[in-house]
């Protein structure tokens, strides 16, 4: 793994660590610029957490907690798909790391 995946993989576990405490709102600029200057090196970063999951999905490498249902949902992400530009192609570095759950909606 590159040095960068391994920076933004820490930097996207400090946002979701972050994320989990009452004062998100005041990093939350910093975390975007962050983002921001890796995108401008061409690295799209996604978090998938809260969309729905099946197992044709090739972007994520999921781990189901609970019953197996025909409605899967992300519920958190550990590490995002990271993608990369570079000569008009979209490559996938990265698979997430998802939890999965049965969707109850």
């Amino acid at each position: 793994m590159s040095a960068t995946l391994q920076i933004i993989n820490q930097i996207f576990e400090l946002q979701q660590k972050i994320n989990s405490t009452t004062d998100a709102a005041h990093y939350e600029r910093n975390f975007n610029r962050l983002f921001s200057i890796f995108e401008e090196d061409g690295y799209i970063i996604q978090n998938p957490t809260n969309e729905v999951y099946s197992p044709t999905r090739t972007d994520c490498e999921a781990s189901i907690t609970g019953d197996i249902a025909s409605k899967m949902i992300i519920t958190k992400t550990l590490k995002p798909i990271i993608y990369q530009k570079a000569a008009g192609n979209i490559q996938l570095l990265q698979k997430a790391i998802v939890l999965v759950e049965k969707n109850n909606y």
